[in-house]
């Protein structure tokens, strides 16, 4: 696992947390509120800093207190993260605008999170059309703005937890896939690429594909549909294979507080390189198909979320297809004005498979429990505190409780 350097990031947020902090009103006050605009608004800039500590280590040689359950296929633990994001938009006529977003996490090299174009071909009608690495489809979760999306430290299973599976090596049989259960965050496997990788979430919520994406109606009722370069686990700058991902979602508000919303995705998610060293005497088989379903009820205090998931990947050296499903409900209760509680609920199942002496889930199945308290020092500047315990039958460590605490400041 990698060793979190989260120093180079550690004078800027140390700032923000003594201003922040500091005794009087009018010192805190002094920290920026909002986007910086240019260019008579035509040029807005924005930050978003964030840093995250907790009781886990990222040490191979205490596997008991590392981070397996919260690693991300960027091999960063999302509860001992620094990170660091920049926004632009720039309008450059009413309906053509350029967005764009770079991030860095734990002091690695700045990396293009999002950067596309957006054309509003009619200024009266809710259509527009994005190009380039644009906004998720799928989905709630990963819809939500960073800044205050998440009221929690950690991130729902479907969108983090790495499976044993790849898109650039596969097993050459069931009993060398159970042989990676529970080991997402290091599966190798004989066909494809022999570097050890992580595997894959069944939605990854870090990074933001290539392709064009079009949205009609407002938010009341609105429906979205996208072709992407890669699928909903492996989104991809440049294509891996012959073949796209065709994602849609539709969103319906049917009373003030209640949002209904459902989702589905089919793609390639195997690389062209995987796929030639496998010999197949029948059709190639190496689709993702994804459906979803979510909700969200907001009410005086309470804001409830809940989200299910359907995940299918297709394996050339396997029958019958792996499953995977996720289920999760949060809810966020705000005490008084600037502080609120939450909790939320996850879990991630797998369906059996069977060699020739047992039949057992391919993934090992986990549950999470995560609460926790959240306070805003500034309408801009949040702190949170969470426990987090998670659970799963299989691998070397099954069971993991976690304390963590996150600064966090946008722009």
């Amino acid at each position: 696992m990698s060793i979190v350097r989260i120093r180079s990031l550690a004078p800027l947020l140390m700032v923000l947390g003594v201003s922040g902090l500091a005794p009087t009103r009018a010192n805190a006050q002094d920290l920026p509120s909002g986007p910086i605009s240019l260019a008579q608004g035509r040029v807005t800039l924005g930050l978003d800093a964030s840093v995250s500590l907790s009781t886990e280590k990222d040490d191979p040689a205490d596997p008991a207190h590392s981070g397996w359950f919260n690693y991300t296929d960027y091999e960063h633990s999302t509860m001992r993260m620094a990170r660091i994001g920049m926004t632009a938009s720039v309008r450059i006529t009413d309906g053509i605008s350029f967005l764009t977003e770079v991030r860095s996490e734990n002091g690695d090299k700045p990396q293009p999170y999002a950067m596309f174009v957006r054309v509003k071909p009619m200024k009266s009608r809710p259509f527009d059309i994005q190009a380039g690495r644009i906004p998720p489809v799928f989905g709630a979760f990963s819809r939500r703005r960073y800044t205050d999306g998440n009221p929690l430290i950690g991130y729902p299973l479907a969108y983090q937890y790495l499976t044993s599976l790849r898109s650039d090596a596969i097993p050459v049989d069931t009993d060398e896939l159970l042989r990676m259960r529970a080991r997402g965050w290091r599966p190798n496997y004989k066909l494809g690429a022999q570097t050890v990788g992580t595997g894959m979430p069944l939605i990854t919520a870090f990074r933001w594909d290539t392709g064009v994406q079009a949205r009609v109606g407002p938010e009341r009722l609105m429906a979205s549909v996208a072709v992407t370069n890669g699928t909903l686990s492996d989104p991809r700058t440049k294509d891996t294979n012959d073949g796209k991902q065709i994602a849609g979602r539709f969103q319906w508000q049917p009373a003030v507080g209640l949002t209904i919303g459902g989702s589905a995705a089919h793609g390639n998610y195997l690389a062209d390189a995987v796929l030639a060293s496998v010999s197949l005497t029948g059709p190639v088989r190496s689709m993702q198909r994804a459906f979803g379903a979510d909700g969200e009820y907001s009410r005086d205090h309470w804001l409830v979320r809940g989200e299910a998931l359907w995940n299918q990947w297709e394996v050339p050296t396997l029958q019958p297809a792996l499953n995977a499903s996720s289920f999760f409900v949060e809810g966020t209760y705000k005490i008084r004005p600037g502080f609120f509680v939450a909790a939320r609920i996850d879990t991630l199942r797998f369906e059996n498979v069977a060699t020739s002496t047992l039949t057992r889930t391919w993934d090992a199945p986990i549950t999470r429990f995560e609460t926790g308290v959240g306070f805003y020092i500034l309408r801009n500047l949040l702190a949170k505190s969470t426990y987090q315990y998670n659970t799963r039958d299989g691998g070397l460590v099954r069971q993991r409780h976690l304390v963590a605490v996150q600064l966090h400041f946008w722009l």
